[in-house]
């Protein structure tokens, strides 16, 4: 169905892409992995229209074709659900998953009913329980991710691209997609699966392509591949010398940092609990548990209905997240692409606009200050970019990304992190050293509350984990209590069997 020769493609002098040559069949799941940086999304922008190729050749179908932009790789059958999500939040969820049929200059009005009944039916025909007129912008991550591929799957088309689909679903949510992922390959569509979980990739796809650092490393049938082989090829290293996923810094644990007394809100209700100075708080529980519901409340992007906030002892009234930075507190939104990143500037701007009062020289903004603390984040966190002052952040790589926005938050000498999915779509090797930043600050006396989907993550890192459910705290472990199993029962709040 489609194949790619000897796929060039430059950054400003970065070899981003070197000779790639991959061929997707028809009626397959085909697996495409690497770290952060190593060309997927790259390829697949491509493959997509969104970039030209310096050099190198597409066929679709047996059929050479060059795309100048998504439109015409749209009109040829190429389906893409990017791993930051382009919904818009202003209108509803019927009305995104079919505003491709919307015409410019048509003086037709939208029949709004006829579209939520056309709606209902596509999703009730998937299983997926929404109501089609909720806007988009008042559900979670996990839902909006659903309307996403939904949106492409209501077009027909020959081959859907996946970046990262199950970041933000839960298991019932992941096993439904899978399930439908099935059955568009038994209807002999060709579908790209780009993901960062092995035990996903190994359950789901038929063959895999690994790239690293812009090459085609290996391609081949997933039977044949181990998942120690296919994390080496990875890696570019044996995987006993890749060292621990998610290190555990041993942190002298302190006094409270951080109390939550009764607090509730949209999402969540009664909730109690205290972190600790050196402590790193892990939040489990499903989409729409209200996870991040919590952390934004304590930041102040969403008010409190009711309860109180307690700073080593001190009630504490954050009314918005200004207010939370002033005190010291800072939040790493799970929502990189809208609420992280400001994609049109440069690497060192996204650095230090926190502390933007720190590089200002009199009136205006000091290139020489904002070089010198940007350098030194860079150095620090081990971004990678070929210059900070002139590089975009959007042309970073995701993993490199995510850096740079842990990077900002530390650049403002926080004392307590929020962090919301810290490596949510980051490959193994900046997962780890994510995590080896976070370790550092705790050790160095901060405290941590950090929500994340990945069970292995928390088990990982965390001292303590406390567990939501549909709003409820329904759990707490200490760390020589962790157990996956356990942890997963009461997540959803399942009996164990007899």
């Amino acid at each position: 169905m489609l194949e790619v020769r000897n796929i060039v493609k430059n950054f400003r002098g970065v070899h981003a892409l070197k000779n790639v040559s991959a061929t997707f069949l028809d009626g397959e799941i085909h697996g495409l992995l690497g770290e952060n940086g190593a060309g997927k999304s790259t390829l697949m922008k491509i493959i997509s229209g969104v970039y030209p190729a310096d050099s190198g050749t597409i066929l679709l179908d047996g059929r050479e074709v060059s795309f100048q932009n998504p439109q015409e790789a749209y009109n040829a059958g190429i389906r893409i659900v990017h791993q930051e999500l382009s919904l818009i939040t202003s209108l509803s969820i019927a009305e995104n998953m079919y505003i491709h049929q919307f015409r410019r200059h048509s003086l037709r009005f939208v029949k709004r009913k006829e579209l939520r009944k056309k709606a209902l039916d596509k999703l009730k025909q998937w299983g997926i329980d929404l109501d089609p007129a909720t806007n988009v912008g008042m559900v979670s991550m996990g839902i909006r991710q659903l309307v996403e591929i939904a949106r492409e799957l209501t077009t027909g088309g020959k081959v859907i691209i996946l970046d990262e689909p199950t970041s933000s679903l839960t298991f019932k949510e992941i096993d439904f997609l899978f399930s439908v992922m099935r059955t568009l390959k038994a209807e002999g569509y060709t579908l790209i699966f780009i993901s960062h979980r092995l035990n996903e990739v190994t359950a789901l796809v038929d063959r895999i392509t690994v790239l690293r650092d812009g090459e085609m490393v290996a391609s081949g049938e997933k039977k044949d591949m181990s998942a120690h082989q296919i994390v080496s090829l990875i890696a570019g290293k044996e995987m006993d010398d890749i060292g621990g996923l998610f290190p555990k810094t041993e942190a002298q644990i302190g006094d409270a940092a951080l109390e939550v007394k009764s607090l509730s809100g949209k999402g969540f209700r009664n909730i109690n609990f205290q972190l600790h100075w050196g402590e790193i708080l892990g939040v489990a529980g499903l989409v729409g548990a209200g996870r991040s519901e919590l952390i934004r409340t304590i930041y102040g992007l969403q008010g409190k209905e009711e309860g109180e906030l307690l700073l080593e002892g001190k009630e504490l009234d954050i009314a918005n997240p200004w207010e939370a930075i002033d005190r010291q507190i800072v939040l790493l939104s799970e929502n990189r692409g809208t609420e992280g990143t400001f994609p049109d500037l440069s690497v060192g701007i996204n650095l230090v606009l926190l502390k933007v009062k720190s590089v200002i020289n009199r009136l205006f903004l000091s290139k020489r200050m904002i070089r010198k603390k940007a350098e030194s984040l860079v150095d620090r966190l081990n971004i990678v970019t070929h210059n900070p002052h002139l590089q975009l952040i959007s042309e970073l790589s995701g993993g490199n990304q995510q850096k740079v926005v842990v990077g900002r938050l530390l650049g403002s000498d926080p004392r307590i992190l929020l962090l919301d999915e810290p490596t949510r779509g980051v490959d193994v090797g900046n997962k780890t050293e994510i995590h080896r930043i976070i370790g550092r600050f705790v050790k160095e006396g901060g405290a941590v509350l950090m929500v994340s989907s990945e069970l292995d993550e928390l088990i990982g890192v965390s001292d303590r984990i406390l567990v939501l459910h549909e709003g409820n705290a329904v759990g707490w472990f200490n760390r020589d209590e962790f157990d996956k199993e356990e942890l997963l029962l009461c997540m959803m709040q399942v009996q164990r069997s007899a």
